[in-house]
């Protein structure tokens, strides 16, 4: 019988924790079968509805597909949701060594992602991007009308490399890249700093330079590491 922690959350929350977390470990890999139920209720000593109420918030995420007749199994095709919930870890605000993944993690996606558009850009790619840098340009109200636009730049960035999981990727990311900008970024200097920075990372797409741009898109993501540890938190 596995154990599961009851005291702080109910019977189905931890279920569904345990089954993320298996499969988060690649205990039960894409198109996978889940054990069945039978063997579920006896691993897990909970009731048939608390079961089945787990594995239908793992379906309505699209972790995994329920089957009638068959049973469950881990999606092949894992949705922006399902990565939010289960690939990608939370990354609590007052968590220095979380940030620092983030950031990392950020930095290695945006690099190749840049790296990638910078080999294979066409002429419309660079016609939306000029348009994105020109609303770069305009006044920035607040930290999240920042976020949003750094944001836009990078989810552009991400769509046109062409890679579907990569863009799920990055999207799901979002959210806690997002959080962490408006958390840090708190002054009109930083913003406009962190903005200017895209001009040359389109300049080396343009000219299809592959090294050059990812290695300003890293630079650009980095500068996020030495913000974590700013005791003003003024510059990113």
């Amino acid at each position: 019988m596995m154990a599961i922690a009851l005291n702080k959350i109910s019977a189905t929350e931890a279920v569904v924790e345990s089954l993320k977390e298996r499969i988060r470990n690649c205990e039960f890999g894409p198109g996978e079968k889940l054990p069945s139920e039978q063997s579920l209720l006896k691993e897990y000593d909970v009731s048939r509805l608390t079961l089945r109420e787990a594995l239908a918030k793992l379906a309505a995420w699209g972790v995994i597909n329920v089957r009638h007749g068959k049973g469950a199994f881990v999606s092949e095709r894992i949705s922006i949701v399902a990565l939010d919930n289960v690939l990608i870890p939370m990354f609590p605000g007052q968590n220095t060594e979380r940030m620092n993944e983030l950031v990392e993690a950020r930095n290695m996606i945006e690099s190749e992602i840049a790296a990638k558009v910078a080999e294979c850009r066409t002429d419309e790619d660079i016609v939306a991007l000029e348009a994105l840098l020109v609303y770069d340009n305009k006044k920035i109200i607040n930290a999240k009308h920042f976020a949003d636009r750094d944001y836009a730049f990078h989810l552009a960035l991400a769509r046109m490399a062409g890679n579907e999981f990569i863009l799920s990727m990055y999207q799901a990311l979002h959210s806690q890249i997002r959080t962490f900008l408006i958390q840090y970024a708190k002054s009109i200097e930083n913003w406009e700093e962190a903005l200017e920075r895209h001009s040359p990372i389109l300049d080396a797409i343009v000219s299809q330079d592959i090294s050059s741009a990812r290695h300003l898109a890293r630079q650009h993501a980095g500068i996020c590491a030495s913000f974590i540890h700013s005791d003003k938190g003024d510059s990113i």
